[in-house]
């Protein structure tokens, strides 16, 4: 039998879950109660969270009703479909032999919605678990109840508290048994709810956030985030009141009061399903006087249409030099933050870089980096490598970027202590520069070249396929290739940024079985590659200090 402390896997929770519907639905201490339930328990995350102490760390919403699971049975090759129901049968197995109970015959007709929540210990000890089961069916549970109250094998000692039984259940220990000591649970039912704590006082403090109405979503902050609506149709949403409490898990260290005080307010989670796979919905609420609290600004002049169809990878954003003092200004809260800063703008320093001024201040608009497959057949590093990068980089300091560029060409040339050279020639009459090598038989094999085709445009390409590529706009872009568009047609209005990995073409450029018998991906990692089309990630922030981080996941069809 497995120890108290171990019990505190997700497995663990429907054997407490399964011991309170039988001691306590299956007494008459709770039948006028019963009569007061409502049609629908537990039937939304604020809700769930009324019973939810006020000091908990963090609390998981989790969506019981089978149909909105079922909508997954949607997507995936049949052997994801199958490898997916050995999971299930090997979970209702390893439940079987914990508990003696048949999860489809004896939970599942009854249990609803479930809300745990991490809560911390008065006595300082290890945070303690709490789940609030609705209770969907009376019926059933009832009937469930009185047909296994009659179990030998557990221990039962009750109390009252605030006209509400509580009930700690201890498993009587068997024969050849080591555990030090016997796993117990408290449990108790009031209103609608089943609250299972691993101590009885996390169900005492459940029980007066219930009636003294003070609870989870006590401020507005968490109760307006609570009552929002992340996803379509959500299976799991988290929430985390405050940021910094997290810090409590980790006893190894605890971070600087500067950090803590700069980390966000709160932040909620979402997880999904749409029409085309899955979504997660994360929401950042962020103080007004946090260093922070600075809006995700919105994408311009995007160059999605630059790059080609068959791209296997895209990232886009603007504004680095915002991004790199915002996050100056916040390392160097800490005496180590500032000592990092200082040895990367000194190694800069060594080269004659100014890190701040010559390389992260002109990148002052948006820029574009790109992975793309290059054809086999045409001599150089791309097509030995079957795949190449370009970038697109705006820039309102074209003067200042060049000549970074030239200091990091005369580094390359000085620092490498390889045969590179620098040329400057045209391409499709734009004036490009090449950094090139010579070695091993081939001749000016070109490494990185760059050019503006517009005033205040810098397009970059790593090795001459690639610059050739950046410098003639494809005829068919990504803006038309069908996954990219499922993705971001369901972004937000006036996104900061994105990014974009085209999984299926990764997928049919690998050789997946080889990379398999070498153990390089696992079976499960090449079942997942084989269900996952595509991968689009971005930013967006409203006028209410609230930033948005968006993951869309298209799924394969089921056949």
């Amino acid at each position: 039998m497995k120890n108290a402390k171990e019990s505190k896997t997700g497995k663990g929770w429907w054997r407490p879950i399964a011991i309170a519907t039988t001691v306590i639905l299956g007494t008459g201490a709770i039948a006028l109660g019963w009569l007061r339930l409502r049609p629908s328990p537990l039937s939304s995350p604020q809700e769930g969270a009324e019973a939810v102490p006020a000091e908990a760390i963090m609390a998981l919403y989790i969506e019981m009703d089978a149909s909105v699971w079922g909508q997954l049975q949607r997507f995936g090759t049949p052997e994801a479909q199958a490898s997916v129901e050995t999971l299930l049968a090997e979970f209702q197995q390893d439940l079987a032999q914990d508990t003696q109970l048949d999860f489809n015959r004896d939970l599942k007709p009854w249990i609803g919605n479930v809300m745990l929540a991490l809560v911390p210990n008065p006595a300082g000890d290890d945070e303690q678990l709490l789940a609030i089961v609705g209770i969907r069916d009376k019926i059933q549970a009832l009937a469930f109840a009185n047909r296994v109250k009659g179990s030998q094998d557990k221990e039962l000692q009750e109390e009252t508290y605030r006209n509400t039984t509580i009930s700690t259940v201890t498993m009587t220990q068997q024969a050849g048994d080591e555990s030090p000591q016997p796993e117990s649970y408290s449990i108790a039912v009031f209103g609608d709810y089943l609250a299972v704590g691993d101590q009885p006082d996390v169900v005492k403090a459940a029980i007066d956030t219930a009636k003294d109405n003070t609870s989870f979503a006590r401020e507005g902050q968490m109760r307006d985030l609570l009552r929002s609506q992340l996803v379509e149709t959500p299976l799991i949403q988290a929430y985390i009141a405050d940021v910094a409490d997290l810090q409590q898990l980790d006893e190894s260290a605890s971070a600087p009061a500067e950090l803590a005080e700069a980390t966000p307010g709160a932040i909620v989670a979402g997880l999904g399903v749409t029409d085309i796979g899955l979504h997660l919905r994360t929401l950042l609420s962020v103080p007004e006087d946090s260093s922070l609290n600075v809006p995700v600004q919105p994408l311009a002049n995007s160059r999605v249409n630059r790059f080609p169809e068959n791209t296997l990878a895209l990232i886009e954003g603007s504004h680095l030099d915002q991004t790199w003092t915002q996050w100056t200004e916040w390392v160097e809260q800490t005496p180590e933050g500032t000592m990092l800063l200082s040895e990367l703008r000194a190694a800069a320093g060594q080269f004659g870089i100014d890190l701040d001024r010559e390389i992260f201040a002109p990148l002052d608009g948006t820029f574009s980096l790109g992975v793309v497959p290059v054809a086999g057949g045409r001599p150089g590093l791309s097509s030995t490598l079957g795949v190449g990068a370009m970038a697109f980089i705006e820039s309102s300091d074209r003067t200042t970027l060049d000549a970074s560029l030239d200091k990091l060409g005369t580094l390359a040339q000085e620092g490498f202590g390889l045969p590179i050279g620098i040329e400057s020639t045209t391409l499709d009459s734009v004036a490009i520069t090449q950094w090139t090598l010579s070695v091993f038989g081939v001749e000016g094999e070109t490494l990185l070249g760059y050019g503006w085709p517009e005033a205040n445009l810098l397009a970059l390409g790593i090795t001459r396929p690639m610059l050739e590529l950046a410098l003639t706009p494809p005829t068919n872009n990504l803006a038309q290739q069908s996954t990219f568009t499922q993705i971001e047609e369901r972004f937000p209005p006036s996104y900061g940024g994105l990014v974009f990995a085209n999984v299926e073409a990764m997928r049919n450029s690998l050789d997946l079985v080889a990379l398999q018998t070498q153990e390089v991906l696992t079976p499960e990692a090449v079942l997942l590659l084989e269900t996952v089309q595509g991968l689009g990630i971005t930013a967006a922030s409203d006028d209410d200090g609230v930033s948005a981080l968006d993951i869309h996941i298209p799924l394969v069809l089921a056949d």
